[in-house]
């Protein structure tokens, strides 16, 4: 048994590949092992995979037909031996030393968070900062509000957790998949330390084929379901953050597609999605320009409806 699983789903990345492995290679943490999760690779990703395990008998080569990211997840989950579980992207990296910062944390929390930096292709940088946290419950405020880092990266997961839990990744989303995940792991957590100033996890912006750097109506609507679910997760008490969120997924498919075309995608999928209504426009905290897009958008929701 390892202290820690990192767990790199692999598709096609020879190019960023390397790095990835190279930058937990260089974490300053000894016990650990290394699942990499080769997705049906069909370039040489896959060889670069095995070369590594070939000199490093922490690192393990899971092959397996391509079925997407988060398939390839899972199975590293199912092939995991650590106390501890963290997600990484074969495409992004860590940053040096980063997990040895969070040693100290790991006898009194069950999730630990930390803060992203976005590289871009011409060298600029951008902070995400995870939100600091006073407890639990403002941790997952954060969370369900999209107030703060939704996704998966930069965290590491007592696995213990997720897997008395049964959290798994769904494989028939693929945006929003690692938001619904964290969602679950937070609500069933009891301690969440969340580390602000600590920069750790890099995120690769220059890849543009990066399916966050993707965003289409169909995966907004992907999103708009999992605001769905975690509304049914976590019941009453948490209708603010819940109007937040799906007021931003909403304001974001207008700013998008326009209000015409937003009207058309929400009423064909009104069934699997919150619908979004006048008291959610009038109390969210939005832009007053997004507030006015929005009411344009639920008159002439209306309007179709008749």
């Amino acid at each position: 048994m390892s202290l820690i699983s990192i767990i790199i789903p692999v598709y096609n990345v020879e190019k960023y590949l390397s790095k990835c492995v190279e930058s937990i290679l260089a974490q300053g943490v000894e016990d650990f092992e290394l699942l990499l999760v080769n997705d049906g690779s069909k370039d040489s990703s896959l060889a670069i995979c095995n070369g590594y395990a070939e000199r490093d008998s922490r690192i393990k080569v899971l092959d397996k037909p391509n079925g997407g990211v988060s398939s390839a997840r899972n199975l590293g989950l199912d092939n995991a031996t650590g106390e501890w579980v963290t997600f990484v992207d074969s495409d992004d990296w860590l940053a040096e030393g980063v997990l040895a910062e969070c040693l100290p944390y790991m006898q009194d929390y069950e999730i630990i968070r930390f803060s992203t930096l976005d590289i871009f292709a011409d060298g600029k940088t951008h902070r995400r900062p995870v939100r600091y946290a006073k407890d639990w419950n403002d941790a997952f405020r954060q969370v369900v509000g999209h107030r703060t880092m939704i996704g998966v990266a930069g965290t590491l997961y007592r696995r213990s957790l997720l897997e008395e839990s049964n959290i798994r990744f769904d494989t028939e989303i693929s945006y929003g998949e690692d938001w619904w995940v964290l969602a679950q792991a937070m609500f069933h957590a009891h301690s969440v330390k969340t580390v602000t100033e600590l920069y750790g996890y890099i995120y690769n912006r220059s890849n543009e084929t990066s399916c966050s750097n993707t965003i289409s109506s169909a995966k907004l609507i992907q999103s708009l379901i999992i605001t769905k679910r975690i509304g049914e997760l976590v019941g009453k008490g948490y209708e603010r953050e819940l109007k937040r969120t799906r007021c931003y997924r909403v304001g974001f498919m207008v700013k998008m597609c326009g209000c015409g075309e937003t009207d058309k995608i929400m009423a064909a999928n009104q069934e699997r999605i919150p619908r979004i209504t006048l008291w959610d426009i009038l109390t969210a905290k939005v832009h007053f320009s997004l507030r006015c897009r929005l009411l344009r958008l639920w008159l002439g929701y209306l309007a179709w409806r008749k």
